[in-house]
């Protein structure tokens, strides 16, 4: 195991993430959502609300290569997957949610993040768990720095979508209020 110290620098560390977003792209998109309406359609289920139009990402907003430290990517994902966004709990829920992956990805400023030897050795099911995770946590960071690019002056929070919902809807069998009649939710919102 590495010294805390070293932990600490290789956070700090920026690396680059490599973002793939162009017409062929989209184009795979528009194929799985048509894919998925025939689907739906078959098991004669409501048809989704979708995004009227897709369209790339411009470089303008979103760099190809995107420069970012593993610090970055950890507090985006603990922030957006802390359990509880108010009381003392919040804080530590967060910080937990950060440092569980110090020891699980490396890079440098000339190369891209990866993972390491105990990040490549650690159980299936938990690599599945990490992977999805840090997907999250990749995703939300470059959504974040997107939306800062959109709106320089404004502020940029990622929310955990039930947190939002359970403002005005029941959620689950337990909740009180209105019942959410659609199936799909988001998993989280950006507030702006």
């Amino acid at each position: 195991m590495k010294p805390t110290e070293e932990v600490l620098q290789d956070l700090t560390q920026p690396s680059n993430v490599p973002v793939h977003s162009d017409d062929a792209l989209v184009g795979k998109v528009k194929a799985a959502i048509a894919a998925d309406d025939e689907k739906r359609k078959e098991n004669e289920d409501g048809p989704l609300r979708r995004k009227p139009t897709l369209v790339p990402i411009p470089q303008t907003e979103l760099p190809r290569q995107f420069e970012v430290t593993l610090w970055d990517v950890l507090h985006t994902l603990a922030r957006a997957t802390a359990l509880s966004w108010r009381g003392a709990g919040r804080g530590l829920a967060e910080h937990w949610g950060a440092l569980k992956y110090t020891q699980a990805l490396a890079g440098g400023h000339d190369s891209f993040l990866g993972l390491t030897d105990e990040g490549h050795r650690i159980a299936d099911h938990y690599k599945s768990l990490q992977s999805g995770e840090l997907g999250i946590g990749f995703a939300l960071t470059l959504a974040e720095h997107m939306l800062r690019s959109r709106f320089p002056d404004h502020s940029v929070t990622i929310v955990p979508a039930d947190t939002a919902l359970r403002a005005g809807w029941a959620l689950n069998s337990r909740d009180k209020g209105e019942k959410v009649k659609y199936r799909y939710r988001p998993q989280y919102f950006a507030e702006v």
